[in-house]
């Protein structure tokens, strides 16, 4: 038998779940602040194990940096004492040329045919010479063994005459001589023809 009931249906009082939300909400602040914290915890390890590296590796950096400027003050001490003893050898083989100027114009004077009355030799190795010679052969020669010379540059007679000495005729001569700068004498091996 079916019973058919025509009378309207009550109503059912609503059920909240209220205490559920609550508890689900709290549950996931709860996780979500886990999760935050876990990926921070993460991130800061991952930061300070890629930190460490870059920190000792500046650390090196100023270690080499020290080492470099004391190499660099080094080198340039190196080259300041190089340049010092390069200026002591120049003024050492400038001190020496006056001398072997002077010895190579008396070594290269004829024997007993030639003799120097007056010689000056300024600071730019200008030499003045004057004297007299037997004939114009000897004084002639003179000048050519001073022109093959390494230590003289040029020879220019400025006069030579007819001077009669005693009875003898003889030739009186002046020239100016100049000498080859030091720095062209460099290769000379120290003596005096090179």
């Amino acid at each position: 038998m079916i019973k058919i009931n025509l009378l309207p249906q009550q109503k059912r009082a609503k059920v909240t779940h209220a205490e559920k939300d609550i508890f689900f909400l709290f549950f996931v602040l709860v996780l979500t602040a886990a999760s935050i914290f876990g990926v921070d915890f993460y991130v800061s390890g991952q930061i300070s194990s890629l930190q460490a590296p870059v920190d000792s590796k500046t650390a090196v950096k100023k270690q080499l940096e020290a080492k470099v400027a004391k190499i660099n003050a080094a080198l340039k001490e190196l080259d300041d004492v190089k340049r010092r003893i390069k200026i002591i050898k120049d003024v050492r083989m400038r001190q020496g040329l006056p001398v072997r100027y002077i010895d190579e114009l008396i070594s290269n004077i004829p024997k007993n045919k030639m003799w120097i009355e007056t010689f000056s030799l300024n600071a730019n190795g200008q030499i003045v010479l004057s004297g007299v010679a037997v004939d114009n052969q000897s004084f002639a020669e003179y000048v050519e063994k001073l022109r093959e010379s390494n230590y003289i540059a040029r020879v220019d007679t400025q006069r030579t005459s007819r001077k009669t000495i005693d009875g003898l005729g003889l030739v009186s001569f002046q020239c100016s001589i100049v000498a080859r700068e030091y720095f062209e004498n460099q290769g000379m091996n120290g003596t005096t023809n090179g």
